[in-house]
């Protein structure tokens, strides 16, 4: 990790009070230095903000930001434009696969690539969560292939980023709270980024806190909106 400089992971959470500390202390624990974990809560109404205050207290390795209303866009964009890391990592709390970070940052060690995208599609095997939610990553995937000229497999598995390649897409991203990481990865794509995918390793561990059938209309909304602001490369 020397080879990257500075890497800061960045992980938005909402309600995430049942695994808060299984999740997060374990990793706190192990990172090396110059490794920093940036947690952006958004508008949690359960036990989230006292837990990390008190986690925080106790891990030097961990800052904490909160923002009032609940919209995961927002959180990665509060917690990505405000870092100063050179290498830049975005991952959910259920998901966190370090073996996906290790293989990432080796892969950006030699300064060639600006951006690792973890793939659920390219997981296969690994990839253990419900059908009608593997079925929905597929379909998104296919509609912003269709209706943006997404190249590509997944745009919302962890990401490794480079921060000097990266950081000007941030401000022009939208808040959408679904495809701020859609948005993010086209964006870098018709810049002529370099972007490499690898398979994740992905197994539900809680419930998603917005059921699907809420989050599907969502989706679809957003992905309107950003044709009309993208148009289609």
């Amino acid at each position: 990790m020397e080879k990257c400089g500075t890497v800061e992971l960045v992980i938005p959470v909402y309600n995430e009070e049942a695994i808060l500390k299984s999740q997060l202390e374990p990793l706190l624990n192990q990172l090396p230095e110059g490794f920093t974990v940036t947690v952006v809560e958004n508008g949690s109404t359960d036990a989230t903000v006292s837990i990390l205050s008190t986690m925080k207290a106790e891990a030097a390795n961990l800052s904490v930001v909160s923002i009032p209303e609940p919209s995961y866009g927002n959180a990665v964009r509060h917690g990505l434009e405000g870092s100063s890391a050179d290498i830049l990592m975005l991952d959910d709390l259920d998901v966190l696969d370090t073996n996906f970070w290790v293989q990432g940052l080796a892969v950006m060690a030699d300064g060639s690539t600006d951006m690792v995208q973890g793939s659920k599609v390219l997981a296969g095997r690994n990839d253990r969560r419900p059908f009608l939610r593997r079925m929905a990553t597929r379909v998104l995937t296919s509609l912003l292939r269709i209706l943006l000229g997404f190249r590509g497999t997944d745009t919302h598995g962890p990401k490794i980023m480079k921060r000097s390649s990266v950081a000007s897409i941030f401000p022009l991203c939208g808040n959408e709270p679904d495809l701020y990481p859609s948005e993010l990865i086209i964006r870098a794509q018709r810049r002529g980024l370099v972007i490499q995918e690898l398979p994740i390793k992905l197994e539900e561990i809680r419930e998603t806190p917005l059921a699907l059938h809420r989050r599907v209309p969502r989706a679809v909304r957003d992905l309107i909106l950003l044709r009309m602001k993208l148009g289609r490369a």
